[in-house]
């Protein structure tokens, strides 16, 4: 990261960049393509499953130079002839052959994950698809935990998980095993037939075919050569035959296969992925509410900073042995601050992104407040007023609604109160805007040792 937060390059372009350079590196398979109305109609149901190829992870050439096929082709000089599974077999036939490839795996995701850069490159599909809350089903050839990490994704690797997939939660199905557990990965050719094996017989296969057989699946990441995707492929034919459903592959590069592919059941998107996956969500929200835009994410990050500095001039400027009342003002900060703090926390799992569900959760905080004002619990109702009011913020960010940033104080008997100056104010010459909630203050800041020292917050629950 840059001085004071900057973004890194790859960050700026996680998203569609208008003002982008026509050759920059994370714009330039950009196109825009016309969306078929089957594949936004399965999105809209919730029936899309994407199934992610090495292309939108770490081994896109615009994360690092050379591809882990490059690095260990180049360790052994095989010829460029030999797929991805024979350089593998060839490399792991050396002594020590399979652990040698494990720590070059591992070695090359953290050497990735530490340059903020490169992780940004890596993983601009995957913090652009997390917000796509529409989409709860994920396969994966990829090693990496990028889809646990920006999309909230609960990973399948082997059988025993298998028993969890009924969860609510998204999930990513890694049929080719995953780097947190090293003896699942799948990279040579007897570690391509083992696994093809597994998905025919075993209980990740099962949920896989089903998958095949009822969903609509996108595949990004994968060129028409890529050994992965040729091994699908003819296990998707094999298993459903002439009941195969339609397919989609999207890919920024030409190939003269496309036309096979088409014939075989496959449209060919031909543009970027991390493109594609914005063009969708654009779309979906064109068509009405429910998907909210990942603006508000922006947002909430810039008012939490704004936030920040009020809660410390409070702090400063007002003891709460002279004002009491500040302990229901730092509440109300706190409670605002929770609300967008949890959003950024949470953007990859989409929930912040889901119309409905953000205003049922807002729903549910106000029908809470006649109970706790009916109980005097004062500093509650103040964090709650300030929960309700960030969630009110973030919908207004994310759809056509009016935006207009909630008041950064509060007091009680008074109204919307948007700077220090206007809190200050109330408690001028001694007055006491609700007298009740002053008795309470004061009740609760006698029992304190040193109250002139303390800074009140207001812990995220009630």
């Amino acid at each position: 990261m840059g001085a004071r937060g900057a973004l890194t390059e790859a960050q700026k372009h996680s998203h569609v960049n208008p003002n982008c350079v026509i050759d920059c590196e994370y714009c330039k398979n950009n196109r825009a393509v016309s969306l078929p109305e089957d594949l936004v109609a399965a999105t809209q149901k919730g029936d899309v499953v994407v199934f992610a190829g090495a292309g939108i992870s770490t081994e896109n050439r615009s994360v690092l130079r050379h591809t882990l096929y490059d690095q260990i082709r180049g360790q052994i000089e095989a010829g460029e002839d030999l797929t991805f599974p024979q350089v593998m077999q060839q490399f792991c036939a050396t002594p020590n052959g399979r652990i040698k490839l494990i720590e070059e795996i591992r070695s090359r995701f953290d050497n990735i994950d530490s340059f903020p850069e490169l992780e940004a490159a890596a993983t601009r599909f995957h913090r652009s698809l997390g917000t796509l809350f529409l989409v709860s089903q994920i396969i994966t050839t990829n090693w990496d935990t990028y889809f646990e990490r920006y999309c909230h994704a609960l990973p399948f690797v082997d059988g025993e998980d298998a028993a969890f997939w009924g969860t609510n939660q998204r999930k990513v199905l890694k049929i080719h095993g995953s780097i947190d557990k090293l003896s699942s990965i799948v990279a040579t050719s007897s570690d391509y037939k083992a696994c093809e094996k597994r998905l025919s017989t075993g209980l990740i296969g099962g949920i896989l075919k089903n998958l095949l057989a009822t969903k609509t699946f996108v595949f990004v990441g994968y060129s028409l050569r890529d050994e992965d995707f040729l091994q699908i492929r003819s296990f998707v034919r094999k298993q459903l035959k002439q009941f195969k459903r339609h397919a989609y592959l999207v890919t920024p590069f030409e190939d003269k296969m496309h036309e096979s592919l088409e014939r075989d059941g496959f449209t060919v998107l031909k543009t970027d992925g991390t493109f594609f996956v914005e063009q969708l969500k654009g779309h979906i929200r064109s068509l009405g509410p429910g998907l909210l835009s990942d603006e508000l994410f922006d947002a909430a990050r810039s008012l939490r900073l704004k936030l920040a500095e009020e809660h410390h001039k409070l702090h400063k400027k007002h003891k709460i042995t002279n004002i009491p009342e500040v302990m229901y003002a730092a509440s109300y900060q706190d409670g605002l601050a929770h609300s967008l703090e949890r959003a950024l926390a949470m953007r990859g799992s989409g929930e912040y992104s889901h119309t409905c569900r953000l205003s049922n959760v807002a729903r549910s905080y106000f029908q809470m407040l006649p109970d706790l004002r009916k109980a005097k619990r004062f500093a509650d109702v103040a964090y709650v007023e300030g929960y309700i009011n960030g969630l009110a913020y973030l919908l207004s960010i994310g759809s056509d609604k009016e935006k207009v940033r909630p008041p950064l104080y509060f007091a009680f008997g008074a109204g919307e109160l948007s700077s220090l100056t206007a809190f200050s104010k109330l408690f001028k010459d001694g007055a006491i805007p609700h007298k009740a909630a002053r008795t309470y203050a004061a009740k609760m800041i006698g029992k304190l040792a040193d109250p002139s020292q303390i800074e009140f917050h207001h812990p995220p629950w009630l």
